[in-house]
């Protein structure tokens, strides 16, 4: 067990080598191979579509075909690596290489990304590629010819985040803590482009520390503290902590801690987009994608542009697939909200987006999630959603956007109850988070279809102090607060939706199927003949 567990080194620059700690080499012979493993190390989660690989390595060539060209390339990888064939993961729809058990060697200084490796021209689609990771292996030698500065500038550097423990591994708080950094990690994985490292030291000087602490406060109560330090000399960029009641096993999914960890990651985030004011010469995909769902957050028409430019970029930049899934979901809302000036092919464009990102990261739960709501509103496929969305939850359950995903499948499957139940979970998962308007409002949204018009009030009052300009609020709390005969209420937050939304009016909210208020006609909370009064 120990050998199937021990890390491999794996060399991507310079000659290819998987290395074992006794220092033998078990790479694969073919090149395929050799790009096949480096293929799944280069993706954020470790993952790739079965399809994407086919299509990239075996292009041109009949589905039957390219099918068992995967296959055998799989079975010399796993003969290859012998004991530690278990890192390898396989089913029908994806490859996955276990990337905790592997241990990525640096660039040394002139290496080039996959050097010597001898693929035929014509004979895969991988140029774009490799091209990209060799462009920024940085030339670190004294003949190299481009100034320190400028690739500093120019090539963008993943960030290092060092998760660092503090107790006994072999006690329970020990475990505990171990449980909440794989947590935590899974996620970062999934929505940051950065380096996550668990233990040791990191020679990076701009590494982010994350301190891990798990403590009994009494009997039966178990707390985390977490505290994030960064820079030289280091300062304190955030700290937070939390408990809980535990009931034998260890607190995996316990909702204190997932919101925790995901107020961590919403940290390290907005820690590395410091003082980005200007977006036009951001090199970094990591910024760029976390502006851009800043920007999706708000709804506004403009910003959902711009959004749009920034995930493109990113992805040109070697965004992972969640830039897609982005890109797909922000045409879903265009959609929805029926836009001005949008692109009369929107469907479309989300349809082959959402497939795009599904065939790069299959195992990224935010990617599934994400494309899980395109399916819904683009092809009203309940049936599909609810699948995705399941599978979202089991491959990260700590993702809000899982449960969130699944409450809309289950609510349009009719198990209402069920999807506020879910809304509930992913909102209180997501205490804390900057985007918090947008889980009040999700459910907000249940509550109103199961008419809850008290709770559906205050959610709505909530998001819309948290985001103003969010359109969404604005439309349920007028309606609402006429339903409720707060006339006056009602008029001041339909001149707050005016100004947002230049062609909205009374009879519109009241008599139009299309605008989207459709959780309050459903649920009755909808009282179309006091909304037209206020027009009078």
């Amino acid at each position: 067990m120990e050998k199937q567990t021990a890390k491999l080194r794996l060399y991507l620059y310079g000659r290819f080598r998987v290395e074992t700690e006794g220092g033998d080499n078990r790479a694969p012979k073919s090149a395929k191979s050799q790009a096949l493993i480096a293929l799944l190390a280069t993706s954020e989660t470790g993952g790739r579509g079965r399809l994407w690989l086919q299509k990239r390595l075996w292009p041109g060539k009949a589905s039957d075909k390219t099918s068992t060209n995967l296959r055998q390339a799989l079975s010399e990888i796993r003969r290859n690596l012998g004991e530690a064939r278990d890192i390898l993961l396989a089913d029908r729809r994806s490859v996955t290489l276990d990337l905790a058990h592997i241990e990525l060697v640096p660039a040394a200084p002139g290496s080039e990304f996959l050097e010597g490796i001898q693929l035929i021209e014509g004979d895969h689609q991988i140029g774009d590629w490799l091209d990209h990771h060799r462009s920024v292996a940085v030339p670190r030698s004294p003949q190299a010819k481009v100034s320190e500065a400028y690739l500093q500038n120019s090539v963008p550097v993943r960030p290092v985040v060092l998760f660092i423990t503090q107790g006994d591994k072999n006690s329970d708080l020990g475990l505990i803590e171990d449980i909440f950094v794989d947590c935590v990690a899974r996620s970062m994985r999934e929505t940051l482009s950065a380096d996550v490292r668990i233990g040791g030291v990191s020679a990076d000087p701009n590494a982010f520390r994350v301190e891990v602490q798990a403590y009994r406060a009494e009997a039966a109560t178990v707390g985390i503290r977490c505290r994030v330090r960064h820079g030289s000399p280091e300062a304190l960029v955030w700290s937070g902590m939390t408990s809980t009641q535990l009931h034998g096993a260890p607190p995996v999914e316990d909702l204190q801690f997932v919101s925790l960890g995901n107020q961590l990651i919403d940290a390290l985030a907005d820690a590395m987009t410091n003082n980005i004011s200007d977006t036009q010469d951001i090199r970094d995909a990591n910024l760029l994608t976390r502006l851009a769902i800043r920007r999706i957050f708000t709804l506004k028409p403009e910003n959902l542009a711009e959004a749009d430019r920034m995930l493109a970029l990113a992805e040109e930049l070697g965004a992972g697939a969640l830039s897609s899934a982005w890109r797909a979901q922000l045409r879903v809302i265009q959609h929805v909200e029926l836009h001005e000036g949008r692109s009369e092919n929107l469907p479309d464009e989300a349809r082959k987006l959402a497939v795009l990102a599904m065939e790069r990261e299959p195992m990224n739960s935010m990617v599934v999630a994400a494309v899980a709501n395109t399916r819904l509103v683009l092809d009203n496929d309940v049936n599909v959603c609810m699948e995705l969305a399941r599978r979202s939850v089991r491959l990260n359950p700590a993702n809000p956007l899982a449960w969130n995903s699944l409450a809309t499948a289950k609510l349009y499957a009719g198990d209402i109850g069920e999807a506020h139940a879910l809304a509930v979970r992913a909102q209180k998962m997501s205490s804390g988070s900057p985007f918090g308007h947008w889980w009040d409002f999700g459910r907000c949204l249940t509550a109103a279809l199961t008419g809850r018009k008290a709770e559906a009030l205050q959610l709505a009052e909530a998001a819309h102090a948290l985001s103003p300009e969010f359109r969404p609020p604005l439309r349920y709390l007028t309606a609402l607060y006429a339903a409720d005969e707060r006339f006056e209420d009602a008029q001041r937050t339909a001149e707050r939706l005016k100004k947002l939304e230049p062609d909205f009016t009374f009879e519109r909210m009241a008599t139009d199927k299309t605008y989207p208020i459709s959780p309050l006609r459903w649920g009755g909370l909808l009282d179309s003949g006091k909304v037209i009064a206020l027009s009078g």
